[in-house]
C-alpha cells in the first residue's frame, strides 16, 4: 500500500513509482470521479434563522434536534432546536439527508424520527461511532 504522499499523488492524478520499480497509474487504483459533496454540521443553535443559505443543497446536514415540538418553549429556554425545526430546515433547503444529534434522553429515537419524518422523510438519528459515506 503506498504511503500518504504517494496516495495523495495518485489522488491528484500523478503516477507513482514504488521502491521495487513498479509504476502505479492513478486509473489503476481509483474509481470514477464522484464530484464534490457538501456536508454541513451545525452545533447548538436556538434558531434556524440565517442558516438556509449555508445549508442549501447539502448532501448531508448534521444538526442538533434536542427537543420535540411539544417542548418548543423549553427548547427556546435552553437554546436548542426541535426535531420538527431541523426537518423543516432540511426540507426547505433541498438537503439530501438529515442526521440529527444531541437528542435529549427524555425522548426515544423513534419519537424524534417520527417528528422529523413528517416533513423530511430522509431523516435519521446519529449514534455513537456511526459511519456513513457522503
Amino acid at each position: 500500500m503506498p504511503d500518504g504522499p504517494m496516495r495523495k499523488a495518485l489522488a491528484d492524478g500523478i503516477p507513482v513509482t514504488l521502491e521495487d520499480g513498479r509504476t502505479i497509474d492513478p486509473e489503476d487504483v481509483l474509481g470514477p470521479a464522484q464530484g464534490q459533496k457538501k456536508l454541513v454540521i451545525v452545533g447548538d443553535t436556538e434558531t434556524t434563522e440565517g442558516l438556509q443559505e449555508h445549508v442549501r443543497d447539502a448532501d448531508v446536514l448534521v444538526i442538533e434536534a434536542t427537543f420535540l415540538q411539544r417542548d418548543s418553549a423549553m427548547a427556546r429556554d435552553y437554546g436548542h432546536l426541535t426535531a420538527a425545526e431541523a426537518a423543516a430546515l432540511a426540507a426547505s433547503s433541498n438537503v439530501g439527508q438529515l442526521v440529527m444529534n444531541h437528542i435529549s434522553g427524555r425522548y426515544s429515537d423513534a419519537e424524534v424520527l417520527a417528528e422529523a419524518r413528517e416533513s423530511f422523510p430522509n431523516s435519521r438519528v446519529a449514534n455513537d461511532f456511526d459511519q456513513m459515506v457522503v
